[in-house]
């Protein structure tokens, strides 16, 4: 009966040990759980950098092929007018 309890006090000691020994170690399970937290965050950046360069690779293939929003571009973003437009330029009364 002695030895059977030392023998389950002996195996129980052992694994306190492992598990004290594993959760904060370098290779532990604090540092799995932080990896994996950063894991989803890097996939949330994933995902949101894929829809921006989707957003830009069809602006790349507008520019490249649709010739009314190349021009639309340059009016809007270079303030250029095409011949014949009408300019109305709207001035603020000083207070």
């Amino acid at each position: 009966m002695q030895i059977s309890r030392l023998i389950v006090y002996g195996l129980i000691m052992v694994t306190v040990l492992t598990s004290l020994m594993s959760i904060p170690g370098e290779k532990g399970l604090i540092k799995a759980y932080h990896l994996k937290q950063e894991l989803a965050t890097l996939n949330a950046e994933n995902t949101v950098l894929r829809q921006e360069n989707e957003v830009l690779a069809q602006e790349a293939r507008l520019l490249r092929e649709n010739l009314p929003y190349i021009e639309h571009v340059i009016t809007k973003e270079m303030n250029l007018v095409r011949p014949g437009d009408i300019i109305v330029v709207i001035k603020k009364k000083k207070i």
